[in-house]
């Protein structure tokens, strides 16, 4: 499910999209990375990127994207899948002054809140009924499979999810690469702050035993949903099926803990807070996972 911190946060203005929008297998689609190779650093593998909620309508994520893109050296490509086209970020600040405490709760302050609720329902109201990722996964596996079966040579494929996107990421991984086949489809995924998955802790259990995917995850201790407790439970529901990370048995999985971060942290966090060091070491946890396990 979606929850409130689903669509609050930051536009980040600490850069320019260096990408391309085109359309890629079918769907318009943001594209970062995968230039010249003129000086050797320019990776075989690519990222499927499944964006939040806000998808290509928010910058954060093309310029995640191009940070991925920059500093795995490999291809980031985020396809237009999310509900029309993804929420709109004119609902970010809204959401914030609706989920500001009122202190004093005086009749201007009610009233106020009650007039936010109005403006903040037409954009909420249709995702809950039509947004969940599940409705376009056909999709996102069809898109997998093609980004799958063009890569050169000793290409790999990894998956990064966020929010609404984790939870298509974290399926992905018990895909075979083609239909009826028995060759993984996902070679790595990371995610962060994952919705949907608290009520299907299963998804991620598979993800990880079915074809030995190495499984990270980045964790809002305060998150609404898959926060640390959860994340604890999740990760013991593993460690029963498959035993400890990097055992004798080939499962690698981690589950990172963010103190103090909330919900959206790892693309959307608020400058000068918790969050946003969360930002960057979310980032970093991501780069060295794909460059482990890509590269």
């Amino acid at each position: 499910m979606s929850c409130p911190d689903c669509f609050r946060g930051s536009v980040h203005a600490h850069g320019e999209p260096q990408g391309k929008i085109e359309t890629v297998h079918g769907l318009r689609t943001y594209i970062a990375g995968g230039g010249s190779d003129i000086d050797g650093t320019r990776s075989k593998s690519s990222i499927l990127y499944l964006p939040d909620a806000f998808s290509l309508k928010l910058v954060n994520n093309l310029l995640l994207a191009d940070q991925y893109a920059a500093r795995t050296g490999c291809r980031v490509l985020i396809p237009d899948v999310v509900y029309n086209g993804g929420m709109s970020p004119h609902v970010l600040p809204l959401m914030e002054g609706l989920m500001e405490p009122n202190a004093s709760w005086s009749v201007g302050g009610v009233l106020g809140k009650l007039v936010t609720a109005l403006r903040v329902i037409p954009y909420a109201l249709p995702w809950l009924v039509f947004g969940h990722p599940s409705k376009v996964y056909p999709q996102v596996l069809a898109y997998a499979r093609a980004m799958r079966a063009e890569l050169p040579a000793g290409g790999k494929l990894g998956v990064a999810g966020f929010c609404w996107g984790a939870w298509g990421g974290t399926k992905l991984c018990a895909e075979s690469a083609v239909e009826g086949g028995s060759d993984r489809l996902i070679d790595a995924q990371f995610n962060a702050h994952p919705s949907y998955i608290v009520d299907t802790p299963e998804v991620v259990v598979d993800a990880i035993t079915k074809f030995k995917v190495p499984c990270a995850s980045a964790v809002a201790e305060k998150d609404f949903q898959f926060n640390a407790e959860v994340a604890g439970k999740t990760e013991a529901k593993v460690r029963d099926a498959v035993g400890v990370t990097g055992g004798d048995g080939g499962y690698t999985y981690e589950f990172k803990i963010y103190k103090g971060c909330k919900h959206g942290f790892a693309v959307r966090a608020q400058q000068d807070t918790a969050s946003m060091e969360g930002y960057k070491e979310a980032l970093n946890q991501a780069v060295a996972w794909f460059d482990k396990y890509l590269n």
